[in-house]
């Protein structure tokens, strides 16, 4: 029920209803104040009543704070996920509160990405990782909202990249490389393992020819075998107290990697794109495609596709 009291020349208007927090506002005149209460207690007869005062009063970025404390250190890539939490820190939108922030905000916020050059792909994570802290506020932290992202065009995805190896580069890239990443690069190509799991590798893991990884990108452990190279690969490191192979972090790799191939003037490759060299080359070595997919680990055989990229020149050999 209402009840609206008049002070120094305003109408202040106080509902109180059961199943409901007393809510409560100031008005210039008393129609105001009586039009306010007849919406807020018609909402809250029929059941469409949000209080969303609690959202009001708390911002994205603390929200966000909250997110990398409680929910990104449980994800694997954890590490990666930080800086998209930053990256959201850093904008305007960060400082207004949760509650006022609209898809047509979050869109404008896309757009200006996609204008700065960054990629369809990348924008995608980044909005990704934002719908899942609004459906955890929503679903665990009680707040009263709607969530903005899902009800906006998502950009669209890279092309899947294609490139691989040429003529003399791995020579070079590998002359360019110092002990260490050399090694690195050398398994990379050798296992299609992924970069983190070359960072968190560990002695006691490898038997004989083969290494277990026991926790994986996607849950679950896997085996991969060691091809000649890649044990002396291994064996040219020297062992660590910590059991470790590797010593730097993940991001010390890539850099490590982008200075290598700027020294020896190999253009548009990156890291990952080792991965692709490396399972095209377990299938040009004969193995088939369960093989393949045992060894990298793909959930699907889809995804083992985008990471085959077979020479069509090999190819034509083999027809004769």
């Amino acid at each position: 029920m209402a009840t609206f009291i008049q002070r120094n020349g305003a109408w202040f208007a106080q509902i109180r209803r059961k199943g409901h927090k007393s809510i409560s506002r100031t008005f210039d005149t008393k129609a105001q104040a009586e039009r306010w209460a007849l919406q807020i207690e018609a909402g809250m007869g029929v059941g469409t009543y949000v209080d969303n005062r609690e959202t009001l009063a708390v911002t994205l970025g603390q929200c966000l704070r909250r997110y990398a404390s409680e929910i990104t250190p449980d994800k694997k890539g954890g590490g990666r996920e930080q800086y998209r939490v930053n990256l959201w820190l850093s904008d305007p939108l960060s400082k207004r509160s949760i509650g006022t922030i609209k898809s047509m905000d979050i869109a404008g916020w896309r757009d200006a990405r996609i204008a700065s050059g960054i990629s369809g792909s990348t924008v995608q994570k980044d909005l990704a990782m934002l719908s899942h802290l609004f459906t955890i506020a929503i679903q665990e932290w009680g707040y009263a909202l709607v969530n903005p992202v899902t009800n906006i065009r998502k950009p669209k995805s890279n092309k899947p990249r294609d490139r691989r190896l040429q003529a003399d580069e791995e020579v070079r890239l590998l002359d360019a490389c110092g002990l260490e990443m050399r090694a690195f690069v050398t398994l990379a190509i050798e296992t299609a393992m992924r970069r983190g799991e070359l960072v968190g590798l560990r002695r006691c893991w490898i038997s004989g020819a083969v290494v277990r990884l026991p926790d994986t990108k996607n849950g679950s452990s896997r085996d991969v075998p060691l091809s000649s190279r890649a044990l002396a690969a291994l064996a040219s490191l020297p062992a660590r107290l910590d059991g470790k192979v590797f010593a730097l972090q993940v991001d010390a790799y890539t850099r490590g990697f982008e200075r290598a191939c700027k020294a020896c003037d190999i253009d548009n490759l990156v890291l990952h794109d080792l991965r692709h060299e490396a399972t095209s080359r377990f299938f040009e070595r004969g193995l088939d495609v369960m093989q393949v997919k045992a060894i990298t680990g793909h959930k699907s055989l889809s995804m083992l596709s985008r990471y085959t990229h077979l020479r069509a020149a090999d190819l034509a050999r083999l027809l004769g």
